[in-house]
């Protein structure tokens, strides 16, 4: 991007962003199906980082999820949206067409994702720095099974510790996906991840990324233009980084290639053959760095979540 157009840009984000006081300095918009087991831990774990406001889309699910959020919907913290017709991208932008003038800022995750400051700052005073930023773009960290061939006991956090080797995040021999060996798949999967945004700016949300209504730049953690799944990406995660469980156990795992995507419901079905293959890659390294921050939340000092509360 010119630097003229990345200047207009900034200044607009900026303007966008200098309300004294938004309903939510952070909210996260999120679409489930069947999550029931994970709900709670996703919803503390950030609630405890400083999200303020949950817009979640309920994609038919037939589990224990309204029990699971009903005292997050009571205490105002939840809102849920009946979605069981159409898929992901058109939740992300229905939450952007009715919440833009909520919230400052809006992380669009999932609920295998969990997005942090590695510091262990709140996620609003990070986001602080950023307010001439119209999309901040945090990349992923991979997670694998972990060895677990069934869901194990305890929260996600804690039983998946086996990660992508970050050493190799880095590594610039990734294709576009085109080509047939696997790592270079997984390693141009590694420059992957998801966006907060300043809603006032976007016009449409895709998967990752957004389409501005001005002019407008997704930026990584350094003010640098994100090139995602892009050959020669330096990846840094010393500000803001997601934790991606992607896999979970191996089961579950098999579960979802089997489901398919939510982002395309006509997409064909994964093959279960090559994603087992590219798991065995997501273990290569051991990573315990949201482990600090998860056990301050649970021990209360950062906050608790309304079940606890109650």
């Amino acid at each position: 991007m010119k630097p003229i157009v990345r200047l207009v840009g900034g200044w607009i984000a900026a303007r966008r962003n200098r309300k004294a006081a938004f309903e939510f300095e952070l909210a996260v918009c999120a679409i489930f199906k069947n999550e029931g087991p994970y709900l709670e831990e996703w919803l503390t774990f950030h609630y405890g980082v400083g999200v303020q406001h949950f817009f979640l889309y309920n994609d038919a699910s037939d589990d224990n999820w309204a029990e699971v959020l009903e005292p997050w919907i009571r205490r105002g913290l939840v809102t849920v949206t009946d979605w069981p017709t159409e898929a992901q991208v058109p939740a992300y932008n229905h939450c952007i067409r009715n919440n833009r003038d909520r919230a400052r800022w809006i992380a669009f995750i999932d609920l295998d994702e969990f997005l942090y400051s590695p510091s262990g700052r709140d996620l609003p005073d990070v986001l602080r720095d950023y307010t001439d930023v119209a999309a901040i773009f945090v990349y992923w960290v991979l997670f694998g099974s972990s060895g677990h061939r069934t869901r194990p006991e305890g929260p996600v956090i804690e039983a998946y510790t086996r990660c992508l080797d970050l050493a190799g995040a880095i590594d610039d021999r990734f294709d576009h996906g085109k080509s047939q060996d696997r790592s270079d798949y997984v390693t141009g999967w590694s420059r992957d991840g998801k966006s907060i945004v300043n809603p006032r700016m976007v016009r449409r949300y895709n998967v990752h990324k957004p389409k501005f209504l001005w002019a407008g730049e997704v930026l990584d953690e350094n003010r640098r233009p994100a090139r995602q799944r892009d050959r020669g990406v330096t990846v840094s995660y010393a500000v803001l980084r997601i934790n991606h469980y992607w896999a979970k156990s191996l089961d579950e795992m098999t579960e979802k290639v089997a489901r398919g995507s939510i982002c395309n419901r006509n997409r064909p079905k994964r093959n279960l053959q090559r994603w087992l293959e590219r798991e065995r890659m997501l273990n290569g390294s051991e990573d315990r760095t949201i482990q600090p921050l998860w056990d301050r939340i649970k021990s209360g000092r950062i906050a608790t979540s309304p079940a606890e509360a109650e």
